[in-house]
């Protein structure tokens, strides 16, 4: 009777089925992961975009509330710039943007929007803005003090001592009206009695004037300042919200928040006094800024780095919520981005006052 042999190894058959459900589990697991790895990619986007997004509205919303707002002066007074002989070096006054000097220092006019600038028609409007610096949009421009008062050391009712910076603009106002004066002036219009007092002649409260004026810049990084190229950003160029302000006597432009492809304004009118807007427009009629009671902005945000195999094209992007398209992705480089707009109200708490200025 022949015995037979105990098997011992795998047959090719074995070996073939095994590598094949190897090979099955394996392609399994690589496509888990990669999708585990675009979905992270998307919610990171968005989630970056979702920040970007309420950061561009936090900055322009901040100026908006303060618009207008010049210390504890009379609203209805004019702020005097003349007393403290202030000037503005580099500013952004023209022909068709009057006052041609001292434009930031333009008290009367807290807040003014412009529409329909391009690079080539910006910089007749505002000298301040390089053409190659502006994306096509909207700008919008504020002028007010700083929220936080300056410190008096002593607790004494005496400014002169106060953390001033020489060359920076400040404001000081009582019921009778506001000066503007440069920091390093303070002590001798003071002493000239130039200056605004409380009840009891204590120094009434000093703020940091500021100037902003908003809109996008085609690239986040000027490899080669002060203008932007297409070699920025490493050949991609990110659209960023800048924004100009008063550094002493100069409006100074500072990119502020990356992925920021558009902006849109629209101004709440109210037409019956009653501090609710009435109606909404891209433009106060008769340039009534002094009417507008709250600002809605809109900001169209797009991811900075884009995503293999996403394409936007043909996607319509309302900000202004008229129906019609405000932008749509139809350059193949620029539709690989995810986009979302992002939109809130802001109440101007201060302009609507300045009727009487």
């Amino acid at each position: 009777m022949a015995i037979r042999g105990s098997q011992r190894g795998l047959s090719l058959v074995e070996l073939m089925i095994g590598i094949t459900i190897a090979l099955i589990l394996t392609l399994g697991l690589m496509m888990l992961v990669m999708g585990t790895s675009r979905g992270y990619k998307t919610q990171d986007d968005f989630a970056r975009m979702q920040e970007n997004g309420m950061i561009a509205l936090s900055f322009i919303g901040e100026s908006i509330r303060h618009a207008g707002f010049y210390g504890i002066g009379n609203a209805a007074t004019p702020v005097d710039a003349t007393t403290g002989a202030v000037t503005t070096t580099v500013d952004c006054g023209s022909a068709g943007n009057p006052p041609a000097l001292g434009w930031a220092l333009n008290t009367i006019v807290p807040m003014v929007g412009f529409a329909g600038l391009t690079p080539v028609t910006v910089n007749a409007t505002l000298p301040c803005v390089l053409s190659t610096n502006f994306q096509a949009g909207q700008v919008l421009a504020i002028r007010m003090a700083t929220g936080e008062r300056l410190r008096d050391p002593n607790n004494d009712g005496n400014m002169t001592d106060a953390a001033f910076v020489a060359n920076r603009i400040y404001v000081q106002g009582n019921a009778t009206g506001a000066i503007l004066f440069r920091g390093s002036d303070y002590g001798t219009l003071r002493a000239g009695s130039a200056t605004r007092r409380v009840f009891g002649g204590a120094d009434a409260p000093i703020f940091e004037y500021q100037a902003h004026l908003y809109y996008i810049r085609p690239c986040s990084r000027t490899g080669t300042p002060p203008g932007c190229l297409a070699t920025d950003d490493g050949g991609r160029p990110v659209p960023t919200l800048v924004r100009q302000e008063l550094e002493g006597p100069n409006m100074v432009e500072r990119p502020l928040v990356q992925g920021i492809e558009m902006i849109d304004f629209l101004y709440g009118i109210d037409a019956n006094g009653d501090g609710v807007p009435d109606r909404f427009t891209a433009a106060p009629a008769g340039g009534d800024w002094a009417g507008v009671v709250v600002v809605r902005v809109s900001v169209l945000v797009r991811d900075t780095l884009g995503s293999a195999g996403y394409d936007d094209t043909g996607k319509v992007y309302d900000l202004n919520g008229d129906g019609a398209a405000d932008f749509t992705c139809t350059v193949n480089v620029n539709c690989a981005f995810r986009r979302h707009v992002f939109t809130q109200n802001f109440q101007v708490r201060n302009v609507a006052q300045r009727r009487g200025g």
